[in-house]
């Protein structure tokens, strides 16, 4: 029997609609403990019984400490932190609208003075951050936020759902340095991951979670030493067919273009002198250091953010600026961001959002046609997230609502397509998955990408020019 911090008694553990099998003489050591598993397997649910579902819907636990501290942290825990919500994905750049959105400094306080915040922000390379607002920090740069608040309180146990996602290869490292550290001074920490690669080298033990049912726990060693080369893998899989092409692209040479590039918040400088231009056809991949600006400057390429109008811009062969309207821009675009997901709201059905993707926001709602409804259907198919289509956003694993994310851009076959992040969180199959249906839309359609990510080998291979940011620090 392992040294358990809590012991899992019950044979059936169960939160909200979500019901876990479990095996028994299963739960969490001291230590680093991973739990893996694919999209929807049902590790959130895990990590939210852990948290707060001691007593609830007949799950027994038994905690080695009763008075037990524990947090878990997941991306979307901003909102809860700044106790503000974007209503929709593109006021979070609308300064008119975000007067009353608090800062770094308003929102933790005393907090940003002392030892322990500037100890834990320099561990994690987070930096002159106290006085932007909270709705324009990074996604790496929030999730670094989120972790260093919690472990001002000084948890026992830290859960962190997707901890990874959004940091760039250094941000990783410095993660990982931090939860060594917090292992060696005796605080317990439980990974919710998809991918193997995305275990420490430190962790103690795995839980391998398939299809709502706890299957093993072993140590680190025995599970990767077990682990199948499949899951490893970047072998083709075989997938239907795509959809065929909606209809033709219009005339233009210039996708994208900007000269002499600058976005500036108060005093903070994020761009300044960015020249990037993105012809019709071209496969790009954009980097940068977490903090850099590469949501930003997409918020331009995308016509979500005003001071696109202080810049000089062409999209689509047209300045920025010259009558033409942000709608018949975005017919053209297809968009996914963490930070879109982030701020994704909606109670419609998920055919019902990815059937969205088809029209623009005057038009966004109403009784689908036949033809749209074929369309979605076909794309829940190709991305195997059929099942899903009865379900609501906000009650999907972060996996899975990236999925939905991904089919509402690609289901118009864009003729521009600016994809941020979009495999993170995925398991390996998924992201497999994904990276063959771009590479296989793109060069069949022609199609103009812009592609982000931290991760090199996420990178499609029609990718053949790469533009990167320089992190300012003014």
């Amino acid at each position: 029997m392992k040294d358990l911090l809590i012991e899992f008694e019950s044979d059936r553990l169960g939160y909200g609609k979500v019901e876990l099998r479990n095996p028994g003489n299963i739960g969490i050591a001291y230590g680093v403990t991973a739990i893996i598993g694919r999209n929807g397997s049902g590790k959130t649910t895990l990590g939210t019984i852990i948290e707060k579902g001691r007593y609830a819907y007949g799950n027994r636990l038994r905690f080695s400490n009763p008075n037990l501290k524990i947090k878990m942290l997941s991306f979307a825990d901003i909102h809860s932190l700044s106790g503000m919500e974007a209503q929709y994905f593109a006021q979070r750049m609308e300064s008119t609208m975000n007067d009353m959105v608090p800062t770094v400094t308003e929102i933790l306080g005393n907090k940003v003075k002392s030892g322990n915040w500037v100890g834990l922000a320099d561990s994690l390379g987070l930096r002159d951050v106290e006085d932007k607002k909270i709705n324009y920090l990074s996604s790496g740069e929030l999730r670094k936020l989120i972790i260093i608040n919690t472990l001002l309180t000084t948890p026992d146990l830290l859960i962190l759902d997707n901890p990874y996602i959004g940091l760039d290869a250094a941000s990783r490292e410095e993660l990982n340095s931090m939860l060594h550290d917090m292992k060696d001074k005796g605080i317990s920490v439980v990974l919710l991951v998809c991918d193997p690669n995305d275990i420490p080298s430190f962790t103690d033990y795995v839980i391998y979670l398939e299809r709502l049912r706890i299957v093993s726990m072993e140590a680190l060693k025995d599970f990767l030493s077990a682990l199948p080369t499949s899951e490893t893998s970047e072998s083709p899989l075989e997938i239907p067919a795509l959809p065929s092409k909606r209809k033709p692209f219009s005339s233009y040479h210039t996708a994208f273009e900007i000269s002499n590039g600058h976005i500036k918040y108060g005093d903070r400088q994020i761009l300044d002198k960015v020249d990037w231009k993105v012809m019709k056809g071209e496969k790009w991949a954009l980097t940068g250091a977490n903090g850099s600006g590469k949501s930003l400057l997409l918020s331009m390429v995308c016509a979500d953010n005003p001071q696109g109008y202080a810049n000089d811009i062409t999209l689509f062969d047209r300045k920025r600026g010259s009558g033409e309207s942000i709608w018949e821009i975005k017919d053209h675009i297809g968009y996914v961001s963490p930070e879109m997901q982030l701020f994704f709201r909606s109670a419609s059905s998920i055919r019902e959002i990815i059937i969205q993707g088809l029209r623009n926001t005057l038009n966004m709602y109403g009784k689908p046609s036949a033809e749209e409804t074929g369309q979605a259907e076909a794309w829940m198919n190709l991305l195997e997230i059929a099942h899903l289509a009865e379900r609501k956003f906000q009650d999907l694993s972060a996996g899975e609502q990236r999925l939905v994310l991904v089919a509402r851009a690609m289901i118009k076959q864009p003729e521009l397509l600016v994809l941020d992040e979009p495999l993170h969180g995925l398991d390996n199959k998924n992201k497999q998955r994904v990276k063959q249906i771009i590479e296989t839309l793109v060069e069949r359609n022609g199609t103009t990408l812009i592609f982000v990510t931290h991760y090199k080998s996420e990178i499609p291979n029609c990718v053949d020019q790469t533009k990167t940011l320089i992190k300012l620090h003014t």
